[in-house]
């Protein structure tokens, strides 16, 4: 069984343009493999909120600096630690991106009670933005050396998003 990690970026600010979740493969021969990305809507205080457009993006040529660190969270505590990464939120990407999927998100707050767009994305597995969904035809996104997946705010600033990555190294 390969080794499994969440990365976890927890309460990232909106900002129009900016890198809400990123994973940069920098070892020569390991591969970073990414199964299932998904999102939640972490605005917990009223604000009001936005229609805020996301794209998942796979950079080639990949680099990320000026970030706020992240560090996977080992899904087995005995599983060594990437060999070579750079995981963050803010800060800017650089690289060539090919846009996978492009999400519109609202960042308006949560309330349980009225049931609309901003509860929806809340739920699991309703917030899951890419899945291979187990199916062994189905190729995880392989990130090799120099390569990155990450999740972009193109347009909205305003509320929280957290963004969890579920990956193996190999």
């Amino acid at each position: 069984m390969a080794d499994t990690y969440t990365t976890y970026f927890n309460g990232v600010a909106f900002a129009a343009a900016k890198n809400m979740a990123m994973i940069v493969n920098t070892h020569a021969t390991e591969t970073i493999r990414i199964y299932r990305v998904g999102l939640l809507n972490a605005q917990t205080a009223a604000v009001t909120g936005v229609l805020c457009q996301l794209e998942l993006r796979r950079y080639t040529g990949a680099g990320l600096t000026g970030h706020t660190a992240v560090v996977p969270v080992k899904h087995d505590t005995t599983t060594p630690a990437y060999a070579s990464s750079v995981i963050g939120h803010a800060g800017t990407p650089t690289g060539t991106p090919d846009v996978l999927r492009r999400i519109f998100w609202s960042s308006d707050e949560a309330a349980i009670s009225t049931g609309t767009l901003d509860e929806w994305e809340t739920m699991v597995p309703l917030n899951v933005i890419f899945d291979t969904g187990g199916d062994a035809n189905v190729s995880p996104l392989i990130l090799r050396q120099g390569e990155g997946i990450c999740v972009y705010n193109t347009t909205g600033a305003a509320g929280l998003l957290d963004t969890w990555i579920e990956s193996t190294r190999v």
